[in-house]
């Protein structure tokens, strides 16, 4: 199950950047669910709940989002 949560992108626009997966309850894969990018964590953090959680949480807010352009 997904763990979703809401985060500022700008100013103006709310993302939602969810974890998609956790291993012994630390954050292992996160995501943004408007352009479905997925965020990994370095294994070097998977003793760091708190910390892998921020990680990907700080890679969610640092992406641009490049949504498929549709052709006719």
């Amino acid at each position: 199950m997904a763990e979703v949560l809401r985060a500022p992108k700008n100013h103006s626009d709310w993302y939602t950047f969810v974890i998609l997966k956790k291993i012994d309850g630390v954050a292992i894969i996160g995501g943004c669910t408007r352009c479905g990018r997925k965020f990994f964590t370095p294994s070097m953090m998977f003793q760091y709940p708190f910390g892998a959680e921020e990680y990907l949480r700080g890679k969610f807010c640092d992406h641009e989002c490049h949504l498929p352009t549709r052709q006719s």
